[in-house]
């Protein structure tokens, strides 16, 4: 199968105008380029593009929905804030399936391939559901200071727990991950040495008030994520960006209580947030944030490039002006989203 669009996005985003890619039967693919004649389904005005990834989202905290009235630690913090009531009390009663459903059809109509998921219980049925509904799901069942069944866990954060517990979790588990210098408490209470020293955790999530030596000081293997809307919300902050770039960071949307899981409301926040702080963020790296870096750190969602399956995303192309990545990151909504492309398969959004 060939298919051509006015606008690809392959590899690390180069932009090829009327361009084409061609599958496998298997859904591969085996060829990208300028189209240069042949027959070749005509995907239209569109950019193709690889789907998003949504790299940090917390998904059972939606039976919350914009419950902002308390301090940050009253909300979220392990263990008595009020999300983790009122997520043992849904998932005891086994009303979360419903709730997860709805929020994983969501994401997908946001154009999410992808999602990193924070679970703070139930990991293997977040699994389930957002996979049942086309979006990859690498979750993290979190530990209470126990040994869940599951192979990759995280902790809400290092300093909640003895040194030990942290080096066995390391020890047991093939991912770990954890919220680190989220608040200013918990970063002047050395929780990014127990990140990387105790825990040795693969993914940091926040990183809100590492110093430049500090960011300096993270190993390039490890995966860091961002959340500019939740952080700006949470603690009037957002992560020094520019002092991780080096890293590659992703991009997440946090608490679905708190936030819409929406990956494009998340880039327009951050270019403009750039913007204002003098940060000269590109449109590329924005958008490889939300894409292709997480290809690099986590294997989702995958490039268009040959050798890889087809799962990308259809989007109405510039209706104005020809700034592919400047329109993107800008101006795109769920609104302008045209089909998924997924092996051979076109399916609208």
């Amino acid at each position: 199968m060939r298919l051509r669009a006015k606008y690809l996005l392959v590899g690390d985003l180069e932009l090829v105008e009327n361009g084409v890619v061609e599958v496998d039967d298997q859904g591969v693919v085996v060829g990208v380029g300028k189209y240069t004649g042949g027959v070749a389904a005509d995907l239209g005005n569109v950019v193709l593009m690889p789907q998003l990834l949504n790299a940090h989202v917390h998904v059972l905290d939606a039976a919350m929905a914009d419950r902002d009235d308390l301090y940050i630690d009253d909300l979220v913090g392990w263990p008595h804030g009020a999300k983790y009531h009122v997520v043992k009390t849904l998932v005891r009663r086994r009303r979360h399936i419903p709730l997860l459903r709805a929020v994983a059809r969501r994401m997908r109509g946001y154009g999410v391939g992808c999602a990193v998921v924070y679970a703070e219980y139930a990991a293997r049925d977040v699994e389930e559901v957002f996979r049942g509904e086309g979006i990859e799901a690498l979750v993290f069942q979190e530990a209470h200071g126990d040994f869940p069944d599951y192979p990759h866990v995280q902790v809400a954060s290092p300093v909640d727990h003895p040194v030990d517990y942290l080096r066995e979790l390391r020890r047991r588990y093939a991912l770990v991950s954890t919220h680190v210098s989220e608040t200013e408490d918990c970063h002047e209470a050395g929780d990014l040495a127990l990140t990387l020293e105790a825990l040795d955790a693969d993914v940091l999530v926040h990183l809100v008030h590492v110093t430049p030596e500090e960011a300096a000081a993270i190993p390039p293997s490890k995966t860091v994520v961002v959340n500019p809307r939740a952080n700006a919300y949470f603690v009037g902050k957002v992560a020094p960006i520019p002092l991780l770039l080096h890293l590659k960071p992703l991009l997440g949307t946090d608490n679905v209580f708190m936030n819409e899981p929406d990956p494009w409301a998340e880039m327009k926040f951050l270019h403009a947030y750039s913007a204002a702080a003098g940060w000269g963020l590109g449109e590329r790296e924005i958008l490889s944030m939300a894409t292709v870096w997480g290809w690099e750190k986590l294997k989702c969602p995958p490039p268009i490039e040959v050798g890889q399956k087809m799962r990308a995303l259809a989007v109405a192309a510039p209706y104005a002006g020809d700034k592919v990545l400047k329109y993107l990151v800008k101006r795109v909504s769920h609104r302008d989203l045209v089909a998924f492309v997924e092996g051979t398969r076109i399916l609208p959004v």
